[in-house]
């Protein structure tokens, strides 16, 4: 990552305190799973305050670079590998919209999807797809309006 991913940059102290708690919220769920990182970057890199972040999660055995995509806010927190086809934010939101659409479905056929607990599956999957929803069409915002940046 980035030396930038190691400076406070949000001007706002609501929105910074914000971004503080949802960064332990991340590194919390990734203690959890038991994900060996060399760390989270210091503020979100993209964010829409106060609902979601995205967070670079730094690689052990790499850690100039980002090994995991991490998300956060008024959605479930989650992570998941970073690929040469994530290039930039509006990617990352649409690879987390796929595979959110994909566990909704899985849970609406009765599968644990790695979600909530399994005896609620049937109320999350709705709530699920809706988010992945959201995200797919936040992708596509966040594409016309930033790009193939970062």
């Amino acid at each position: 990552m980035a030396d930038s991913d190691e400076i406070a940059t949000i001007p706002d102290g609501e929105d910074a305190a914000w971004a503080a708690d949802q960064r332990r919220a991340v590194e919390a769920y990734l203690h959890r799973q038991r994900c060996d990182h060399a760390g989270v970057s210091l503020e979100p890199r993209w964010h829409l305050f106060p609902y979601l972040a995205v967070w670079a999660v730094r690689s052990k055995a790499n850690p100039a670079q980002v090994g995991w995509w991490a998300i956060s806010g008024d959605v479930p927190t989650d992570y998941m590998t970073a690929t040469s086809k994530i290039r930039c934010t509006a990617d990352v939101l649409a690879a987390f919209g796929a595979q959110w659409s994909q566990a909704a479905e899985a849970m609406s056929r009765g599968e644990y999807a790695g979600f909530g607990e399994p005896e609620n599956i049937a109320e999350l999957a709705p709530l699920l797809r809706t988010r992945a929803s959201m995200l797919q069409e936040l992708s596509e915002k966040v594409r016309s309006e930033e790009g193939d940046g970062p």
